[in-house]
């Protein structure tokens, strides 16, 4: 639509009371963007929604950055932005950051004799403990690994998505769908941005 035409429904929106006049166009034409992705007939391509977010949020754009779940009664979709949850996602490393720290400490023992504090072995070898283990569950155990968690867009119910594959079982990749565990409502989650909604009420 054309600017006369863009102000002309902003106007009918304030007198009917909708929330969606405090919106600009390029805010508009995000949820539009969002809606038309999660529908399955996207309206631009990855590279032009990453951009727009992006100014959306430099400007500080509730639409772009807000953490708090928000509805919209016009499309019925509700939307929020998860977090990473680094806590959880470190935690994937832990058990080959072990396993590589006993066989440190064991071949170490078997070549010293002993001679040297299993402390000090243990700080000396960090930095390759560290390393193998890392790339050994990149890239055998959880490749691609991104959890994420937040509230649901509908009922704010604490939700978790696990992005990545699992011992060579491929998961969610760009997005994942979960069902909210309080009130079952299905959710999509876009690993890039972290945006979460519930999908059009028809």
């Amino acid at each position: 639509m054309d600017d006369s035409e863009f102000d002309a429904l902003k106007e009918d929106l304030a007198w009917n009371g909708s929330e969606v006049v405090n919106l600009n166009r390029r805010e508009i034409t995000y949820l539009e963007a969002m809606q038309a992705y999660i529908k399955g007939e996207p309206i631009m391509t990855d590279g032009e929604y990453d951009q727009l977010r992006d100014e959306l949020r430099e400007n500080g754009s509730s639409i772009a950055v807000d953490t708090e779940p928000k509805c919209y009664i016009e499309s019925g979709v509700c939307t929020v932005t998860f977090q990473q949850d680094k806590f959880r996602n470190n935690l994937l490393y832990l058990p080959m950051l072990s396993i590589i720290g006993f066989l440190w400490l064991g071949i170490g023992y078997e070549i010293l004799g002993g001679r040297v504090n299993p402390l000090v072995l243990t700080a000396f070898g960090a930095p390759v403990i560290g390393t193998v283990g890392k790339a050994i569950t990149d890239t055998f155990i959880f490749p691609d690994n991104f959890v994420a968690y937040g509230p649901c867009p509908t009922c704010e119910a604490e939700n978790r998505i696990y992005f990545g594959g699992i011992l060579g079982v491929e998961g969610f990749d760009k997005q994942g769908k979960i069902k909210c565990k309080n009130c079952k409502s299905e959710v999509i989650v876009m690993k890039r941005s972290l945006r979460a909604s519930t999908l059009p009420k028809n």
